[in-house]
């Protein structure tokens, strides 16, 4: 019987938000994110903190005005579009070290759709991330005080066995994590089609400096809204994409085959 996990509240996830990116993710970054590939990094390495998807920072937005904070939003990763002389912004992120939702090691926003980067830990990774590495539940997890039990009984020796393990000891967590991997590899994948059926045409292999200038001097237009106003989805089939997302649909999918 696997022990199940439970949130301690301690804040310690919430209080140091930036700059906890694996070294594997850095060297990436640092090789290829600032100018090489469609998705284009705007600020250095040891700034960038938790992801935002762009509908979920429109929430925090709000969520901002209702308990009276500073979000501190801004955008993270984008999109240069050539075509259009357009910057589409993928996700946002916080600019602090620690987040500013957090009062006296609380979540001021707990009850609310919190945003995925908030909702996976004490995940880092999942099982079905393909990295190249072999499957290892070594450098899965952040540095949670409450999980050490948990990951001294997970045996990653056989997928099906640490899939149900992870699963029964995490619940919705697992499932967060599992969806929000997919949802990165969908945002790749689909940028790679769009680029295919040349519906867009990002600045790659740009001197990094010059295409920061042309990124700041040009319009903005969030991906969702994007995707909207070229008509490649319909307003209703984006509020669809964003219910399944926030419903762990395609988790929920994926686990079918593990039940």
């Amino acid at each position: 019987m696997m022990p199940k996990f439970k949130c301690i509240r301690c804040g310690e996830c919430c209080s140091h938000i930036r700059g906890l990116i694996s070294d594997d993710d850095k060297k990436f970054l640092s090789e290829f994110g600032y100018g090489k590939l469609p998705l284009v990094q705007m600020h250095p390495i040891e700034k960038m903190s938790f992801p935002l998807f762009d509908f979920e920072a429109k929430r925090f937005l709000e969520w901002a005005k209702e308990v009276k904070v500073e979000p501190k939003i801004e955008e993270s990763r984008v999109i240069f579009d050539l075509e259009r002389n357009k910057t589409i912004v993928v996700t946002y992120h916080m600019d602090a070290d620690s987040c500013p939702f957090l009062k006296d090691k609380k979540c001021l926003i707990y009850d609310k759709y919190r945003a995925f980067i908030c909702r996976l830990f004490p995940f880092n990774k999942g099982p079905f991330l393909s990295t190249g590495d072999a499957l290892s539940k070594e450098g899965m997890f952040g540095s949670c005080p409450a999980i050490s039990e948990i990951i001294e009984k997970l045996d990653d020796s056989d997928i099906k066995v640490f899939v149900k393990q992870l699963h029964e000891a995490f619940g919705d967590d697992f499932l967060n994590i599992v969806q929000f991997d997919y949802m990165m590899e969908f945002l790749n994948k689909m940028i790679i089609e769009l680029m295919k059926e040349k519906k867009l045409r990002p600045a790659m292999n740009y001197p990094y400096e010059f295409l920061m200038k042309r990124i700041k001097n040009s319009e903005k237009i969030d991906l969702m809204d994007f995707l909207i106003s070229e008509g490649i989805k319909s307003r209703q089939e984006v509020e669809s994409l964003i219910k399944r997302f926030d419903n762990n649909s395609d988790a929920r999918d994926k686990l079918k085959g593990f039940s």
